[in-house]
């Protein structure tokens, strides 16, 4: 209910302007019309008589303590009234000063406060419960749009066994002891402000139907190391009632939607959750008959699952290196974190291996530089956490001289978006004896005023022909390469470059070489402008790594 702390904050505002709580004293008077409670949007007026004593009063209100002078209109020689339309403020506190003929001399004559608000609306949903062994009847219901106001809520039940009726005020509980009129009872809710009053429809209560059962509490939880892992929540029933239905709820920590399953005393469902989660469960029960309502939810209980072992395997590339006389060869394996959802725990590192498990790498990094043995066409690579390892994944190398039996892919373009965005698209393979199982997108940067490389990689699926890449340097080179990956081999790449964007007819205009080769430009200017390549004012010296044209 609005109102007490706010008046509180007046009276504190007063007794400091008075220099005290003894001293608080009024030298005149304020008062609103129409009232001090008002309907939101009403016109108002702020009106102030000073007896202060001055030969003339040179009043000023203030809102909120700030001036609001710009209506003030003088009504005599001592009182002054200010005008407010359309006025939208729940609560503001008012106080009046007299100047006296000095606007740095001010005393206050009074204060006072003016609420903004709006009538109740019809209560509604009105529900009562008795709670098991409470020997109380606790109702609840919607008040609908907040009032602004100070609104009281009381509670009407009437006997319709003795026609008795008895008002309980809102918020607290109804002791059983204080209702003498049988067990059926029309309940409805009454809402008053100075505004209006409203009603809520009135409701049929049995009070032999309004018992809850006490809450079910958690004592833990077990998952299963089955595939996939299932997990049970052990409740412990507290209440002695008979034929009791419940629900269980659950969700993981920052999901938004609940799982809903009912169970009663004899079954507990157990869930197929994600692996090294937290998960929040909650319960609640009812008696059996239909209208019988619904307990209040448990309080959370929090499980985290178990890590299980990866689920999948993770994405993978590499980057082929030297090859050796005796037809040993370098590679750098290149590895995707998994997702959490994949990798079901924390992933504590990744292995490398050949066919025959030969182990050529163990990392916690997600790239490794191996020797591969002669004649080894397959790595697998693998992932795990505490509780195991991930299914293998295959990393063809490639060098086979049987490329015509892995076509690639073709017409590759590379087209900057924006600033940041690059686009990559090409078209699938043709006459292929099966379809790829996956594209592979590798890109490599250089920065400007540099040679330093950077390579990127990312798994494109078969039936895309078109992705996007990040590249923050804005005047960067990008080299782009695609590759299908087969059932059995890798094909060659296709390669591509960012075509120019070309800006005609740009008189006096000079070229500005950040890195990448562009043309020389005649007169009549056609600039064309590559990844590398801005432009600048004639006027403008070139900077350092940059050369007129």
């Amino acid at each position: 209910m609005a109102g007490a702390g706010k008046a509180l904050v007046l009276h504190v505002l007063l007794c400091f302007l008075c220099r005290g709580v003894a001293q608080i004293k009024c030298l005149g008077s304020v008062w609103i019309e129409p009232g001090l409670e008002v309907l939101m949007g009403s016109n108002i007026s702020i009106n102030c008589l000073s007896t202060v004593g001055c030969p003339r009063s040179n009043l000023s209100i203030q809102l909120n303590s700030t001036a609001r002078n710009e209506t003030l209109r003088p009504l005599n020689s001592s009182a002054a009234q200010l005008r407010l339309h359309d006025f939208r403020l729940p609560y503001s506190s008012v106080l009046c000063f007299d100047h006296c003929g000095s606007k740095e001399n001010k005393v206050l004559v009074c204060g006072t406060e003016v609420w903004a608000g709006y009538p109740p609306e019809t209560p509604g949903n009105l529900t009562c419960t008795i709670g098991e062994d409470s020997g109380s009847l606790a109702c609840t219901w919607d008040a609908g749009r907040p009032t602004h106001l100070r609104t009281e809520y009381r509670l009407h039940l009437n006997s319709t066994q003795t026609a008795e009726e008895d008002v309980f005020p809102a918020g607290s509980p109804v002791p059983l002891s204080a209702l003498r009129g049988g067990s059926h009872y029309l309940a409805w809710v009454q809402a008053r402000n100075a505004l209006g009053t409203a009603c809520s429809a009135p409701r049929h209560l049995d009070l032999q139907e309004l018992v809850v059962p006490a809450l079910p509490l958690a004592e833990g939880a077990e998952t299963t190391l089955g595939s996939p892992p299932i997990t049970t929540v052990r409740w412990r029933q507290q209440t002695q009632l008979e034929d009791v239905h419940c629900e269980e709820r659950h969700k993981a920590e920052d999901a938004p939607m609940w799982h809903v399953e009912a169970w009663d005393s004899a079954v507990r469902a157990g869930h197929p959750l994600q692996s090294d989660t937290h998960y929040v469960f909650q319960a609640r029960c009812r008696r059996s008959p239909p209208n019988s309502p619904w307990s209040a939810w448990s309080p959370p209980f929090m499980y985290t699952t178990p890590e299980a072992a990866p689920a999948a395997a993770p994405d993978v590339w590499r980057r082929l290196g030297s090859v050796f006389p005796n037809g040993s060869h370098e590679v750098t394996v290149l590895i995707k974190p998994l997702p959490p959802r994949a990798a079901r725990g924390r992933i504590l590192g990744y292995t490398v291996s050949v066919g025959s498990g030969q182990l050529l790498c163990n990392t916690s990094s997600t790239s490794c530089s191996v020797l591969v043995p002669p004649g080894v066409r397959v790595l697998h690579v693998t992932a795990h956490n505490s509780r195991g390892a991930s299914s293998p994944a295959n990393v063809t190398l490639g060098r086979e001289a049987r490329q015509q039996a892995f076509p690639a892919p073709a017409a590759v373009e590379v087209q900057r978006q924006n600033q940041s965005n690059v686009s990559v698209s090409w078209q699938p393979p043709s006459s292929s004896r099966s379809p790829p199982l996956w594209f592979i997108v590798e890109w490599v940067s250089t920065a400007p005023y540099s040679k330093e490389e950077r390579f990127f990689w990312k798994k494109v699926p078969y039936q895309d022909t078109l992705t996007y890449i990040q590249d923050t340097a804005v005047a960067s080179n990008i080299n782009v390469s695609v590759y299908a990956v087969y059932p059995d081999g890798v094909s060659k790449p296709s390669s591509g470059q960012g075509k120019p964007r070309c800006v005609e007819k740009l008189p006096l205009a000079v070229v500005e070489l950040q890195g990448s080769g562009c043309c020389f430009v005649p007169a009549v200017l056609t600039v064309c402008q590559f990844y590398g390549v801005g432009l600048r004012d004639k006027g403008q010296k070139p900077g350092m790594g940059q050369r007129e044209t």
